[in-house]
């Protein structure tokens, strides 16, 4: 009888803390076959999701970095033109993709991280594709959606990734980097260039990029787990304590 007691709380036990022991691998894609989205679409990796916006903002040239203003939602575009040119861009960009179009305006996007914060994320990596020599991309992390205003500062960079910048990673046209997230990091603004707060970049900065994919990592366990573990718990202290009380009787 005891040695079936151990047991069977042991299993129990390593049940619920196990699912402890491993982190979770989160991976966004953004490709797919050549189509406008809506303003806004949404990915999920497993229980994470993250949502896309696209945003059309005055730009009278691409050097503006101190604000944006006159912001509008614009649909979105699913790119898959092939080698670098596949991911998401602005469907209203002359190339579909994000960043300044000299004939209309700033085309930037933005990206809702609440999901993936609330879940434990504290580092992704982005990567961008058509990124060839002079170009640049910037992400700018806000609490949360700064578009709403009538115009926002650019602040807060988390990533600058130039043509062969370093800290960055490059394959061909194809550029990753990996940077942290905290609390205020909820809204990501994605620009090229032009929105990486003081650092500067060499050639056109007015250049053109595409969003390709999001990673990250999550190390906390979900609701269901925890539940799942206290629950554990709660029976051993209840076994134990009638265990306890039959042996006194």
């Amino acid at each position: 009888m005891k040695a079936r007691f151990v047991t069977a709380m042991g299993i129990l036990i390593f049940g619920a803390t196990s699912a402890f022991a491993g982190p979770t691998n989160l991976s966004f894609g953004f490709g797919g076959s050549d189509q406008t989205l809506g303003t806004s679409a949404s990915y999920t990796s497993g229980s994470a999701t993250i949502t896309a916006f696209g945003f059309e903002c005055s730009a009278s040239d691409s050097t503006s970095t101190a604000t944006l203003s006159g912001c509008a939602a614009s649909a979105l575009y699913q790119k898959n033109d092939g080698g670098a040119e596949v991911g998401l861009g602005l469907a209203g960009e002359t190339d579909h993709e994000i960043g300044y179009d000299g004939a209309n305006a700033d085309y930037v996007m933005g990206l809702d991280l609440s999901n993936l914060l609330s879940l434990g994320v504290r580092s992704i990596t982005l990567t961008f594709g058509s990124v060839q020599p002079g170009e640049a991309f910037a992400a700018l992390g806000y609490g949360s959606n700064p578009f709403g205003a009538s115009s926002f500062a650019l602040t807060n960079t988390k990533a600058w990734c130039g043509f062969q910048t370093a800290g960055c990673t490059y394959n061909g046209d194809v550029v990753s980097a990996t940077f942290s997230l905290n609390s205020q990091d909820d809204f990501l603004v994605l620009m090229s260039p032009c929105g990486a707060s003081s650092v500067t970049t060499t050639g056109n900065c007015g250049s053109n990029v595409t969003l390709g994919s999001l990673s990250g990592t999550s190390a906390t366990p979900e609701p269901g787990t925890i539940a799942l573990f206290v629950t554990g718990l709660a029976m051993l202290g209840f076994a134990t304590r009638k265990r306890w009380a039959t042996q006194r009787t």
